[in-house]
């Protein structure tokens, strides 16, 4: 079953238009030097000039900011407390910047930096969200350039128990990201390319330890796909700069989501906040960009000798889930039967769900006497299967359409890109969780 149900969906848009509002909402009076500045004045530099006497304290908490530590909503050991409209409204004017546009400024900033960097001894593609090897955009695009320059490629995958705790990561969650480590180091050692884990128990390390092992294994170029998440944009803004400092280029591709945060806005150019038109506009978007539902191939067999310059790599080891994090071995048996690891069995489901589930999806899916759903949510989650190669196949099962004809199939598209929805949200409005 896809992890947004009705009931999520509701609360989402409940969040967004009280977060949108309560935070814009002007007061009935208020002088000129305590406004907020435009977006237009924003970008002209404007904001750079206003000062603490016309802004509040954008540093005080919401007023009840302890209801959502009482609840566990905010984690105090990794985060500060709840934001103020105050704050809010501060990222909505362009007074703060957003993480998106922090990433966006590092690309620019670094850009003449990195332009005449020259292929190393390897290519290094960093794993996170996207535990596959099929249609993986980052994964091609680095074994590619590494194919075309005659250097090994090198896979990376970083375990950082802090980050799971601080984003709320279940148990079982983990145990399926360890259990597809497991298959997809043996997926790509069948191609000569190794694949190296490493746990890190700080997560404000991450991005320097990557830069030392690029520096190790002699990579001037890393790959990544984006993940759109408020701590991971800030943290890919530092590898970003971090990065070029040490003659290392940092290349990202928009991988998530089907269609990337920021392309599609409203006739006002504003980010949609209701789901309904903003559907309807990624429907249409597609239709004009069919080149977003095209699908990558997996690499093939790794060029330049790894097994020879990189002997060790392969022996690399797949990280303990910490033990707060561990499932007793009845639960471990349980999960495994109830979701098998890898993208062969994600794929598998996938298409069992639309050749035998997906033209009666919307009559049957609320129905507990039988599953008719696709209960592919835990694969999306982890990366073993993408949003995109699910739409392309449920718009060639639908007739190579993506809205109307098979109710089933375009209703189950539509949930699917939901995904895609809360990313576009969350990446405009960082407030909102």
């Amino acid at each position: 079953m896809l992890s947004t149900t009705p009931h999520l969906r509701t609360l989402l848009r409940t969040s967004i238009l009280t977060a949108r509002y309560s935070s814009i909402m002007p007061a009935k009076k208020r002088k000129e030097s305590e406004a907020f500045s435009s977006e237009g004045s924003r970008q002209h530099g404007a904001s750079s000039q206003l000062t603490s006497r016309s802004l509040p304290d954008l540093r005080q908490p919401h007023p009840n900011a302890q209801q959502t530590e009482d609840f566990g909503i905010v984690l105090r050991d990794f985060y500060p407390p709840e934001i103020s409209n105050a704050r809010c409204h501060a990222y909505n004017e362009g007074v703060l910047e957003r993480p998106i546009e922090a990433l966006q400024r590092a690309y620019k900033e670094t850009a003449e930096q990195c332009q005449d960097i020259q292929p190393g001894k390897a290519v290094v593609h960093w794993f996170k969200q996207d535990l596959r090897l099929q249609d993986n955009r980052s994964l091609h695009r680095a074994y590619s350039f590494a194919r075309y320059h005659n250097i090994p490629l090198i896979c990376l995958y970083i375990f950082s128990p802090e980050d799971l705790t601080a984003h709320l990561c279940s148990p079982p969650r983990v145990d399926l990201i360890l259990r597809t480590l497991v298959t997809l180091k043996s997926e790509l050692s069948r191609k000569d390319i190794p694949l190296y884990m490493e746990s890190i128990e700080r997560r404000k390390g991450i991005p320097s330890r990557i830069v030392e092992l690029c520096k190790t294994w002699g990579a001037n170029h890393l790959f990544a796909n984006i993940e759109y998440e408020v701590d991971e944009l800030r943290r890919e803004a530092k590898l970003t700069r971090l990065c070029a400092t040490q003659g290392i280029r940092f290349d990202t591709e928009d991988d998530t989501c089907v269609v990337a945060p920021g392309e599609l806005t409203t006739q006002q150019g504003k980010q949609y906040a209701v789901y309904s038109p903003w559907y309807r506009s990624w429907v249409a978007y597609l239709k004009q960009h069919p080149e977003n539902l095209e699908l990558v191939d997996a690499p093939a067999v790794n060029a330049g000798n790894a097994r020879k310059h990189f002997k060790n790599l392969f022996d690399s080891a797949v990280p303990i889930a910490p033990n707060q994090m561990k499932l007793s071995e009845a639960e471990q048996e349980r999960f495994k039967k109830m979701y098998p690891e890898g993208e062969q069995e994600a794929a598998r489901r996938l298409r069992e769900f639309l050749s035998k589930k997906g033209k009666q999806y919307h009559a049957k899916r609320d129905f507990m006497s039988s599953q008719f759903t696709s209960v592919l949510s835990p694969y999306f989650s982890c990366g073993a299967l993408s949003a995109r190669t699910a739409v392309r196949m449920a718009r060639d099962a639908n007739g190579n359409e993506l809205a109307g004809k098979s109710p089933g199939y375009s209703t189950w598209i539509s949930e699917v890109a939901w995904r895609d929805f809360y990313k576009h949200v969350l990446t405009h409005w960082p407030y909102i969780w």
